[in-house]
C-alpha cells in the first residue's frame, strides 16, 4: 500500500509500546531506545472527490473543525481548544465515537494553508496524521483526505481491516461534504461559537 500525505514512511520500524508514533516526537525516539521494541504496520487511505463549489467556500467547512461533526461521521463533538487562528502548532479537542467506544482526543495542526491543505494529527483512537487538500478546477474543487499511521500491538495483525475501515469512512465522511457543500446546507447549520 502506497500513502503519500507527508506521514511516516510505508516502511515497517521499530517503536516502543504505547509510544506516539510520529516521525518528529523527539520524547518517541527516546522512549523507543529505553523500551523494548514492537513492530508498526502502515495502515492508511486515500479518498479524493470533486465538489462543485469554489475552492475557498470547500475550504471554509473542511478545515473549521466546528464543522467536523457535521460531514465526519466518527466526531461527535470538535472545537479548537483556545481562541484564534488556525496554524501549525492550533490544538483541536474532539470527542470520537468509532468501533462502539467513545474517545476524547486533544489533537494538533501540522500544517495549515489556507483554502489549500491542512494536516493534522490524533492519537485516538488511532494515532493517524490526517492531511486535507484542496484543488481549485474549472468544475469546483477536488477535496482529497490522506489519512496515514501506524497499528501496533496486536492492532497490528488487522491493519488491512483497519485501512479498509479508514477508506470505507473517508469516502462516506467526503461524500456528506460534498451533499453539504452542494446543497447550501453548510450555511444553515448549526456551529456552536468557538
Amino acid at each position: 500500500m502506497k500513502i503519500n500525505c507527508g506521514a511516516v514512511p510505508d516502511t515497517e520500524r521499530a517503536v516502543a509500546p504505547g509510544a506516539a508514533v510520529t516521525a518528529k516526537s523527539a520524547a518517541t525516539r527516546r522512549v523507543a531506545a529505553s523500551v523494548p521494541a514492537v513492530r508498526a504496520t502502515p495502515i492508511g487511505a486515500e479518498v479524493a472527490i470533486t465538489i462543485r463549489r469554489p475552492r475557498p467556500e470547500v475550504g471554509r467547512v473542511m478545515f473549521d473543525p466546528r464543522y467536523d461533526p457535521v460531514w465526519i461521521g466518527t466526531v461527535r463533538r470538535s472545537a479548537l481548544a483556545a481562541r484564534g487562528p488556525m496554524g501549525a502548532g492550533t490544538k483541536i479537542n474532539r470527542e470520537w465515537h468509532w468501533l462502539g467506544r467513545t474517545f476524547a482526543d486533544g489533537g494538533e495542526v501540522v500544517e495549515h494553508v489556507p483554502d489549500r491543505s491542512m494536516a493534522f494529527t490524533t492519537q485516538l483512537p488511532l494515532d493517524l496524521r490526517v492531511r486535507y487538500e484542496l484543488e481549485g478546477i474549472p468544475e469546483g474543487t477536488i477535496a482529497r483526505v490522506c489519512v496515514a499511521g501506524r497499528a501496533t500491538g496486536m492492532l497490528r495483525f488487522g491493519a488491512a481491516a483497519l485501512s479498509a475501515l479508514l477508506r470505507w469512512g473517508v469516502i462516506r465522511d467526503l461524500d456528506r461534504l460534498k451533499a453539504l457543500l452542494e446543497s447550501g446546507e453548510w450555511r444553515r447549520v448549526h456551529r456552536p461559537a468557538p
